[in-house]
């Protein structure tokens, strides 16, 4: 068969349009091998390699292995994508992330309810995907790079909690429920470190360290691999004395935020809060007890935005959070304006 018409058939078969730029590149590849046939690389199986290798290689800009934490976005991206396949019966190539894919997937990801963050989320790792393919010389496909090809995001006021209400979570007895106390610890030794829960997990005393009289939680963070130095608060000195010096052992995620839930309600965090948020492609606002919206992170925001209430310069706050971007860090500071007016009205330049 005669080098065009294997052309032909070959993208006949994979479904794939026919374009100047797709022939171009046909050619230029027939030119540089000598060829007569190339076969089309999907996307999905080069997405499932992609997950596979950096999983233990390490990746060129960080130099490090992807993070479980950044593994399971990844791999719930490559789910959905499949899913995605599945309902447009084509089996996805680099050729096919074009702006119409852009807007036909956002549409499918609205059309299953997807908050327009987590959308973003998923736009954000193909792009990642695409550009890494790119460098290595996979596809010469650049509409991933224009500015039509962009990653959803809102803003939402997702919860923190003040300290007093720390305190109240603190208190409750729960010895008679082990797994609450558990999950309560964990969550109080969150908010006071502004650790994520691959790192508070597997704390142990080796982590405590001694400089100067100070005693301080010495972390090397596993989604950067930075070593953050956090004084010990009073709250994680109490519960390490109740646990005889020990660090609570780690349950489940989804199982503290689900007993968060039960806490904060034993708290009585019932403040209704409002909720606005674009799910399904409509913006929406939803009432909620307080004490449903907590979840593992709702710590990390709390650590933040309290440090922040309490005049810590951001740069140190941003050290010990491990945030490298002070862009993404301001995202975790929940203070609403009424608060950030006491705030700004204490400062030197106002008295």
């Amino acid at each position: 068969m005669s080098f065009s018409r294997t052309l032909i058939s070959d993208l006949e078969k994979s479904e794939l349009p026919i374009d100047n730029r797709i022939l171009k590149q046909r050619l230029d590849q027939f030119s540089k091998n000598g060829e007569t046939s190339k076969k089309v690389i999907s996307f999905t199986d080069y997405y499932d390699w992609f997950i596979d290798y950096y999983t233990i290689k390490p990746r060129p800009r960080t130099q490090k292995p992807l993070a479980k934490s950044t593994l399971k976005p990844h791999n719930n991206s490559l789910r959905i994508l499949k899913d995605f396949e599945k309902s447009i019966k084509i089996k996805l190539t680099f050729e096919h992330i074009t702006l119409n894919f852009h807007s036909d997937f956002i549409d499918y990801l609205q059309s299953d309810n997807f908050t327009e963050n987590y959308i973003g989320s998923q736009i954000k790792n193909i792009k990642t995907v695409m550009n890494v393919a790119f460098e290595r010389g996979h596809h010469t496909c650049m509409d991933y790079q224009k500015s039509g090809f962009t990653k959803p995001r809102e803003d939402v006021n997702y919860i923190y909690l003040i300290m007093e209400e720390i305190k109240d979570i603190k208190k409750i007895d729960y010895l008679k429920k082990p797994h609450l106390d558990v999950a309560r610890d964990l969550f109080v030794i969150a908010a006071v470190t502004g650790l994520i829960v691959s790192d508070y997990k597997s704390l142990t005393t080796s982590n405590i360290k001694q400089h100067n009289s100070i005693n301080y939680l010495e972390v090397k963070t596993q989604k950067t691999g930075e070593i953050v130095h956090i004084p010990l608060h009073p709250f994680v000195t109490d519960i390490l004395n109740k646990r005889d010096g020990e660090f609570p052992k780690m349950i489940a995620e989804q199982k503290i935020n689900d007993a968060l839930k039960i806490i904060g309600k034993k708290a009585k965090l019932n403040e209704e809060i409002i909720i606005e948020r674009t799910r399904g492609g409509i913006r929406k606002e939803e009432p909620y007890k307080k004490h449903k919206l907590l979840t593992n992170h709702t710590a990390r925001r709390s650590f933040c935005t309290n440090a922040y209430k309490a005049d810590m310069p951001v740069i140190d706050i941003m050290a010990i959070s491990g945030h490298t971007s002070e862009k993404i860090f301001y995202n975790y500071i929940k203070a609403s304006p009424m608060e950030r007016l006491e705030k700004i009205s204490k400062h030197t330049f106002f008295n």
